[in-house]
């Protein structure tokens, strides 16, 4: 548990940084896709006159985004410590390789899905507060259920991203190809997500949440991994 604190207070400053961005690409997702509905007159059947596809456009843009930016930081400060020479350095350290690994991972995911939760809800509310005193959609604003499940889905989805790019690099020992994994996953990830929220928030975070088993046990096969490795 000791470690656990220790790996998280050494992320203090990417969780502000997290949130913050959090924030402001959802606002502004959210204004870009409600201001385009709103003057958008070429067709009297606009999707985005909807509030939840809206925030579906929104959260999945800003999940893309976010996914890309939390792998950069995860080549730092997780798959760094697994390729090249630092590899042989992590290893010596006084603590079992595989609690280690488990412990970086819990403390990045938890940092992660902390900020994100945070800054997306605080996002989505401020502009549905907003939208009640100046209204731009011809619908309600988004209900609070369907944001916090939309909240969730997008912070879950973005986890698996990231965690299975640093799983890639790691594995291939680059964390180069842990980006161009990201890259790849994005692609994937965002049509599914975006065609998912908009017909339903539910199934989106039924994929969200399988998505992270996944995670959790490719992670696990990892850390063995990790515990039974040779290193010349």
């Amino acid at each position: 548990m000791r470690n656990l604190h220790f790996e998280i207070s050494r992320l203090s400053k990417f969780f502000g940084s997290l949130n913050l961005t959090t924030m402001v690409l959802q606002l502004l997702f959210l204004y870009f896709f409600a201001l385009v509905g709103r003057f958008d007159r070429s067709d009297d059947s606009n999707i985005l006159t909807h509030s939840n596809v809206i925030l579906a456009l929104a959260t999945t843009g800003t999940m893309c985004a976010l996914a890309i930016y939390g792998t950069v930081v995860a080549c730092q400060i997780l798959v760094g410590n697994y390729v090249g020479t630092n590899k042989s350095q992590t290893y010596l350290l006084p603590v079992g390789r595989k609690s280690l690994f488990y412990t970086k991972l819990a403390a990045f995911s938890l940092v992660v899905a902390s900020a994100m939760i945070v800054g997306l809800f605080i996002a989505d509310l401020v502009f549905n507060i907003l939208e009640f005193l100046f209204q731009l959609m011809t619908e309600q604003p988004t209900g609070i259920l369907d944001l916090l499940t939309s909240v969730f889905a997008g912070t879950f989805l973005t986890i698996a991203i990231i965690l299975l790019s640093s799983f890639i690099g790691i594995k291939l020992n680059g964390k180069v190809k842990s980006m161009i994994a990201s890259i790849v996953l994005v692609i994937l990830f965002s049509n599914l997500a975006a065609i998912t929220m908009m017909a339903s928030k539910f199934i989106t975070l039924i994929v969200a949440v399988v998505s992270m088993v996944i995670v959790i046990l490719v992670g696990l096969t990892m850390g063995n991994g990790i515990e039974n490795d040779e290193v010349l």
